[in-house]
This record gives C-alpha cells, structure tokens and sequence, in this order.
C-alpha cells in the first residue's frame, strides 16, 4: 500500500501509548528505560529496554518505514485456567509499523528467543489473531541476536540523521561527485573537496547520506571512513538484512 501521501492525523489518535514506559514488570532483570527525539514520526519515542532501542533506530533508518506507533494497541487475553476459573487482561504490544508497500505490521520485541512463558504463548497468540482481524501482518523479533557489526552500525548511523545547516548546499555536490566517481571510500570521498571545504566539516554530510539510503554501504561491515560508498539503487538494504537472518532475530507469526 502507499502510504506516502497519507494524513496521519487518524493514526496518531488511535496509536497513542497505551502505557508509560515503567519497571514495574522487571524484578529480577530492571529494564533500560528511556527516550529519543525520532525524526520520523517528529516527537520523542519511549523504549523499555536496549532492544526496544536497538528495533526504533532501526525503523528510523528504514527508508520504507514511514510511520510507527509504540505501545500502539489493547490485545484483550483470556483464558481459562484447570480451575474452570476464566481470567482477562489486556496486553500491549510494542510497536506498529506502516512501511511502504506492506501490510502494517505488528511486532512484538523481545531479547531472548529462549525466554519463553505460558503466558507468553497466550499473549502471542492473542497478538496473531488481533492482527489478522485488522489485515495486518505479525512478528515476534529479537534485536539483541543481530550480528554485532549490524547492530553498530545501526546505532552509529542514527545519530547522523539530523540535517545540519549546510547541509542543503552542499547535499548536490557531493552527490554528484560520487555519480561520477560510481564508488570511493567515505575518506576519499570527503578529501576530494579539500580545497573547496574541510573534509572533516564532510564527513558527516556523507554519513547522513548514508543513514538516509542515498549512499549505499556494506551494513554487514563496521562502517567507518574507509567503508566503500555508491549510489543507493535499492530501497532499503537494513530491513532486507534483518528479514534474511534468521529465525533467532525475526520469527513470523
């Protein structure tokens, strides 16, 4: 689906937090709590642990993902216990992602694909058949069974997307320069115009580019001022990497 053009104003009634993140759940694992300003969807994004973290710059980076909402739904649960006892509770899941050309998707983050309950299992399976009463698809994911190098890089390309005044004269020229030369190191790159501007004022222009998708970077390689940089052909190479990993980082539902 296209959702480039949409007005979001419906969304973002309907999507607001549930819930505060908080500890009040964590007793013998405490919970990394805490915020960032998301330029994406232009407000702060609560996380409840370093995964919760990890996934968000991970849809900030995403040149698809166009929208996302955390703690974005109640999933009523209920079961029945050996009892004949019937007990309700509602569950929040994590965040619901719009991304373009794709159904929303629903996903519950987690850190351990170990880490497993009954009640977890009823949450799950309650989550599955919510998103499927709204067309949506469903994922548990696991952020922290990344590749180490991946994960880095995420985290060090997120605090490149804030655009910088300069920024906007010399976006042009340096993306120029880089069709003409089809690839060069980020170092080369910046040293090219050394007698027109500092290289090292460049240097971040050139990662924002990359953090942006309009340079294209091996993301399975630390990403640094000798990494190889072309012109981005694909949309999005971060989440076709993470889709490729495996079941101990994203598992369908």
């Amino acid at each position: 689906m296209d959702w480039q053009c949409k007005n979001w104003d419906l969304e973002d009634q309907l999507y607001y937090p549930k819930r505060r993140v908080n500890n009040k759940m964590s007793r013998k694992i405490k919970h990394i709590i805490g915020g960032f300003y998301s330029q994406k969807m232009n407000r702060t994004v609560e996380y409840e642990s370093l995964s919760e973290r990890l996934f968000y710059y991970y849809l900030e980076l995403d040149p698809l993902t166009i929208r996302y909402y955390v703690q974005p739904v109640e999933v009523p649960v209920s079961f029945q216990t050996s009892t004949g006892e019937l007990k309700n509770w509602n569950h929040i899941p994590d965040v619901l992602v719009f991304r373009q050309d794709s159904n929303p998707l629903l996903f519950q983050v987690k850190y351990d694909p170990g880490q497993t309950s009954a009640a977890f299992e009823r949450n799950n399976n309650a989550c599955k058949s919510y998103a499927e009463k709204y067309d949506w698809d469903y994922q548990v994911i696991y952020p922290s069974q990344l590749p180490r190098s991946l994960s880095r890089n995420i985290r060090f390309l997120k605090s490149y997307l804030a655009p910088r005044n300069y920024y906007k004269d010399w976006i042009p020229l340096v993306r120029y320069r880089l069709e003409c030369l089809k690839k060069s190191t980020i170092s080369d790159l910046a040293d090219s115009f050394r007698y027109q501007m500092d290289p090292l004022a460049l240097l971040p222009l050139i990662y924002y580019l990359v953090a942006h998708g309009v340079f294209h970077v091996n993301v399975k390689q630390e990403i640094g001022r000798d990494s190889e940089v072309s012109i981005n052909t694909v949309a999005s190479d971060y989440f076709k990497f993470l889709g490729e990993s495996g079941d101990n980082v994203a598992q369908s539902n």
